[in-house]
């Protein structure tokens, strides 16, 4: 079956379970039942002719204030009264305070950063500064890593946090450092500006730096779609470089697309021609990718763009696809994850101006009164899919086309060595949960300085090495192997696709710990694993964050862990492997010390009753979460066996009794410890002889 009828049956059905009516709100205006009739916008027949029209629509010119009465939230009124995200920011800054007031916290997350505090520390706040970059397609130029990388050390905690959305984030800076940091970032050509905040973030793509048509098409439209949706009135400059513009020559193709107003979408005369006063309701989240590759998640999105080609692999246009999305609220079922659906198909050329219209459509219309409730994915489910794309279509100035049929996503992990296509080599490298320190961190900066190389995020918290020449493999090779950065072979399958948030001990929202966590989470798996009779080259998509906000994106998992309470999580089961399934809520406030209760009859009932190659993910939805249930309460446990020592690994007990005592001190089994011995020996042995 086609992808696109796939996933649009899939999401449907999802919805049917989720949809609840939490009333409509006429975007920058009062609550209004009748939806857009109030608007007074007149919507004329649209033309699906090739040409683009000159006029169809007259929209909302500049921001209105509110009737009486209307209800807006207290972020609205701050980014009204700001002068464009500046004030009072650029007051607070000034000051000797170590933290800044709640409307400049508002702010700067406009800016790339977050307050934070250690909740961890007793007798006072240590205030600091998360600062998280923007790179479209997660490219990194060489002289930002090594920026980067030297910032951390002389300002932030010492480590690196590689994202799920294909960015660094740096933690621990002091408010007085804030803007020697951001102004290095700006001069290293990098930047901060709009990787949080109400505006479109990061735009995602395929990591892989491959010399092909399609794979450069997408990072290309990446990178356009990405400086269309760049804010404007050049805030970020004035607080940062005292009004210094450091910006590379824009396309003229988004030049052209961002200034258009042929029909009704921009703001004239604004310093803000697309976002305006108020910029955009909450987050906005962008991926593009080429058919097969889902290394972006692109279904969680609230706009999805796949790139489709002719028969020769020419770039033809694109499938598009809205309304996805991933942050929830405990015990509020009016919020929910969702996936994207599809939209239509737009030609190449009209690209940035389909993405502008949907972008326009989410600012006039997305609720801003409540912020539960402002992500495009509720506009979508409260409209329905079809007035949606009415709306978006005026804005467009034509009709979409049919959406093309592609073939089933995969998830595309790029890790390990791979020719580009171009002469060159790129090697991708596994990083658990994103934490770029120590041996690891030295080792990458000697190795990316030395090489001159340039580097690429991935979504997975990964990154890779770009354009490494062949005789430069095995020294590579070699040292990476050394600072434990070893070959995907060598590594645990269940780490390769684990992902986890910060959480404690800096994020504010965070219930429980993720990262800090995950590396006991995966060990525990691993020894169900082993206790059931799963083999160790299985595995199964493991995600975990500390709130519901789903930063790890732990709702498309095939086992999703989500903090609902001080060491208590929620288990989400029923993601797939390719990331097109939305996994649901198996059980709540499940203990971290009783998750062998729960997993190892799952993990157990897996083994024995899956179909052919049937995933986890896939098991649990074909079964049924009440089936599981009834297993999980009925479990007595695994049938005692005798104990045995692993005769493939031990050749005598004395040997094994030793090791085993060794690995208890790591909260590791015997026979896990033994094979992480073997495989960094293999590595290294395997290097010396010149892989």
């Amino acid at each position: 079956m086609a992808a696109a009828a796939s996933l649009g049956a899939a999401n449907t059905a999802v919805l049917k379970e989720v949809k609840i009516e939490i009333g409509s709100f006429d975007g920058l205006r009062s609550w209004n039942p009748v939806g857009l009739s109030r608007r007074r916008v007149n919507f004329y027949p649209v033309s699906s002719s090739t040409s683009r029209p000159n006029s169809l629509i007259k929209a909302v010119s500049t921001p209105v204030k509110p009737e009486t009465g209307t209800k807006r939230s207290k972020v609205e009124i701050i980014k009204e009264h700001s002068n464009f995200i500046r004030y009072p920011l650029n007051e607070e800054l000034l000051t000797d305070a170590p933290n800044i007031n709640e409307s400049a916290i508002q702010l700067i997350k406009f800016h790339g950063s977050y307050q934070q505090y250690n909740r961890e520390e007793r007798g006072g706040r240590s205030y600091s500064f998360m600062l998280r970059t923007k790179n479209p397609c997660g490219k990194v130029p060489n002289k930002l890593y090594l920026t980067m990388d030297d910032l951390a050390d002389q300002f932030g905690i010492g480590t690196l946090r590689l994202t799920t959305r294909q960015t660094f984030q740096l933690h621990g800076v002091l408010k007085k450092n804030l803007k020697t940091v951001m102004s290095s970032i700006v001069h290293s050509m990098g930047s901060t500006l709009g990787a949080c905040g109400d505006l479109n973030r990061n735009v995602l793509a395929p990591a892989a730096p491959f010399a092909r048509k399609d794979y450069q098409f997408a990072q290309q439209t990446a990178d356009n779609i990405a400086a269309l949706l760049t804010p404007q009135s050049g805030f970020y400059y004035d607080m940062w470089v005292d009004g210094e513009k450091i910006m590379s020559a824009e396309p003229p193709e988004v030049v052209k697309a961002r200034n258009d107003n042929s029909h009704g979408t921009n703001f004239p005369d604004s310093p803000e021609p697309i976002y305006g006063t108020q910029f955009l309701p909450r987050k906005f989240k962008i991926a593009v990718t080429v058919p097969t590759d889902n290394s972006v998640d692109v279904l969680t999105n609230d706009i999805g763009v796949v790139v489709v080609t002719d028969a020769d692999g020419e770039p033809q246009g694109f499938n598009l696809y809205v309304g996805g999305g991933m942050g929830r609220t405990h015990r509020l079922e009016t919020t929910f994850p969702r996936l994207a659906e599809p939209l239509g198909y737009v030609p190449k050329e009209d690209i940035l101006y389909a993405v502008k219209a949907i972008v326009v459509t989410q600012r006039e219309n997305g609720r801003r009164d409540d912020r539960k409730y402002s992500r495009m994915k509720y506009l979508i489910s409260s409209w329905g899919i079809e007035k949606f794309r009415s709306v978006v279509e005026q804005y467009y100035g034509r009709k979409f086309e049919p959406s093309r049929e592609l073939p089933e996503w995969e998830f595309k992990s790029y890790l390990g060595w791979h020719e580009q296509g171009d002469g060159g080599l790129f090697c991708g490298l596994h990083v658990d949960s994103g934490r770029v320190g120590g041996k690891m961190k030295a080792t990458l900066r000697e190795i990316i300085e030395k090489y001159n190389l340039d580097v690429r995020l991935t979504p997975n918290q990964n990154i890779i090495l770009c354009g490494i020449r062949k005789a430069w493999k095995h020294p590579i090779t070699t040292a990476l192997a050394q600072a434990g950065l070893l070959q995907p072979k060598y590594v645990d399958p269940l780490n390769l696709t684990a992902m986890a948030c910060p959480a404690f001990p800096l994020c504010p929202l965070a219930i429980t710990e993720a990262e800090r966590g995950m590396p006991d989470i995966l060990k525990r798996v691993r020894a169900v694993f082993e206790k059931v009779g799963l083999k160790y080259n299985e595995s199964v998509v493991i995600r975990a964050t500390g709130c519901p906000n789903g930063c790890a994106r732990p709702y498309m998992a095939e086992l999703g862990f989500v903090g609902d309470g001080p060491n208590s999580y929620q288990i989400w089961l029923g993601g797939t492997p390719n990331q097109t399934s939305l996994a649901r809520t198996f059980m709540n406030k499940v203990k971290i010390h009783d998750l062998e209760k729960v997993l190892e009859p799952l993990f157990y009932y897996w083994k024995r009753k899956r179909q052919s190659k049937e995933s986890f993910g896939d098991f649990t939805n074909r079964v049924g979460f009440e089936m599981l249930q009834e297993w999980v309460d009925k479990w007595d446990g695994v049938v005692a066996t005798r104990p045995t020592y692993n005769l493939r690994l031990f050749t005598d007990k004395d040997t094994y009794e030793k090791m085993d005592e060794l690995a208890k001190l790591q909260n590791k089994t015997a026979h896990q410890l033994a094979m992480e011995v073997v495989r960094n020996y293999a590595a290294t042995q395997q290097n010396e002889k010149g892989e």
